[in-house]
């Protein structure tokens, strides 16, 4: 589209291009059959004055603009409904010249290779026990050993989610002690593992104190209040 900036003292007026103003007519025509010809040439004018706006922005300040499609289509609307209904300032619009320069951004820099990723990464990572965030933990045979809790009445209820596995390496599951009372699952936990989903999210979720509830949730659970702990996982992941 050819786009070409004022000349001083031109009032700011904008001019385009017949052919390129064509080119938008008739897509434009092309997607609303029904705008009458002086609608398609206002409209037209309107989207070209908006991209030369645009196009002059940074790359953040274009960023921005995307983020808030809405309060822009808003205030689109405003800035287009108060000139139309002026009758004594003249409608300014842009007369463009030259191209409008793009702003491009730095890009991602240099790509690594998979080693030196995983070096760097270490290198900020703080390996941690699960232990040290999770609580004391057992596998099946340490919990049929202590409850007599056969392994695939466990397997059953981590399928149902009526009781939370953490992945301890790559393939091997443990389970916190907390989230069992007299050797059986807290009631209420199939549904709170419902609406969080990840197990891991699930057990932070429900060992951590939240004010909003007086208490760990894990520890509403125990005292009954189901219905409160599912009303707080809904307001924090429904």
């Amino acid at each position: 589209m050819a786009l070409t900036a004022p000349k001083s003292g031109n009032g700011g007026a904008l001019t385009v291009k017949p052919a390129a103003m064509n080119d938008i007519l008739k897509v434009l025509a092309r997607h609303n059959p029904g705008l009458s010809e002086t609608a398609l040439e206002a409209t037209g004018k309107v989207m070209v004055a908006a991209s030369v706006a645009t196009a002059r922005l940074t790359a953040e300040q274009q960023r921005k603009i995307v983020s808030h499609e809405v309060k822009l289509a808003e205030a689109f609307e405003a800035v287009v409904a108060d000139i139309a209904a002026s009758d004594e300032r003249p409608l300014a619009v842009l007369k463009i010249e030259r191209p409008v320069e793009t702003s491009k951004g730095t890009g991602l820099g240099n790509l690594l290779d998979l080693d030196e990723g995983l070096r760097r990464l270490a290198a900020y990572a703080t390996p941690a026990r699960i232990e040290d965030w999770a609580g004391p933990v057992a596998g099946p045979a340490e919990i049929e050993k202590a409850f007599g809790t056969k392994r695939s009445t466990l397997h059953d209820w981590q399928k149902r989610g009526a009781v939370i596995g953490l992945l301890k390496g790559e393939r091997k599951h443990v389970f916190p002690l907390a989230q069992f009372v007299d050797g059986r699952p807290v009631k209420g936990m199939s549904e709170v593992t419902r609406i969080i989903g990840n197990p891991r999210a699930a057990w932070q979720w429900l060992i951590q104190p939240k004010p909003s509830i007086g208490a760990a949730p894990l520890d509403r659970l125990k005292a009954g209040k189901i219905d409160e702990v599912l009303a707080a996982a809904g307001r924090d992941f429904g």
